[in-house]
């Protein structure tokens, strides 16, 4: 097999500028802007260059006047998100316009290694991001309101599945197949393996059947779990300060 992952590694780093670029409010930018290079996060530069790149830009808008950083903070962050589940579902594509060519070609070589590329830049970037978000003190500097986090946390949840099932289309062994990878895929994404409940060589799509129940469950569940563990308590009133505990 050809080893196309150095090249894979240059043109994805070059999407991830385009894809941060783009949701970056240059615009807003005060005249001569000219900010100290600040360093950290490192590690992420090859490992997740996402994640640098979104630190890259969030340390620029650190020095923006006022309301203009949380604004531009803001627009960051959201047209990212959804910037990231449209080259997810691109990804995808191209992963199955990918199984109809000879495997091994250099073509084939290239699709494989920028789409496992990715897998692991994304799945770090959502995971160090909404993780340090969790375990860290509230710093809201976006602007962003509960409703709006998890809209994000949902739109990131969808795109995790978008992001598997190319690599395992065309990485994993024994799921060469659509049907193979988006039961994996769905499996895998909600912690289940209901998806083998059923043999998939005498159901096929029907073996699916069962994920719109399951994936309907962890939302109700998660996300309204969610929703009441971030609602601020209710202000007392006298009245009910004066009941008995």
């Amino acid at each position: 097999m050809i080893n196309a992952l150095p090249l894979a590694l240059a043109l994805y780093w070059l999407l991830e500028y385009v894809v941060r670029r783009a949701s970056y409010c240059a615009e807003m930018e005060p005249a001569t802007f000219q900010p100290p290079w600040q360093t950290g996060c490192e590690w992420a530069i090859v490992i997740s260059p996402g994640f640098w790149l979104s630190h890259y830009f969030k340390s620029r808008i650190q020095h923006f006047a006022g309301a203009n950083a949380v604004s531009a903070r803001r627009t960051l962050i959201t047209r990212s998100n959804w910037l990231n589940v449209l080259v997810s579902m691109i990804f995808l594509i191209l992963g199955l316009l990918t199984t109809l060519a000879a495997r091994g070609t250099f073509g084939w070589s290239l699709v494989a290694d920028l789409v496992v590329v990715r897998y692991i830049s994304r799945t770090t970037e959502i995971g160090y991001a909404f993780g340090r978000d969790v375990m860290t003190p509230p710093d809201n500097r976006s602007g962003l309101d509960k409703h709006a986090r998890l809209t994000l946390a949902l739109r990131s949840y969808v795109e995790l599945f978008l992001l598997a099932m190319p690599v395992y289309l065309l990485c994993v062994p024994h799921y060469g197949t659509v049907l193979r990878a988006l039961t994996l895929s769905l499996s895998v994404g909600t912690l289940t393996n209901v998806g083998y409940g059923l043999p998939l060589d005498q159901h096929g799509y029907r073996a699916l059947l069962v994920f719109p129940q399951v994936i309907a469950t962890l939302s109700l569940v998660l996300l309204s779990l969610a929703s009441y563990i971030s609602r601020p308590e209710p202000k007392s009133t006298p009245e009910a300060d004066a009941e008995p505990k």
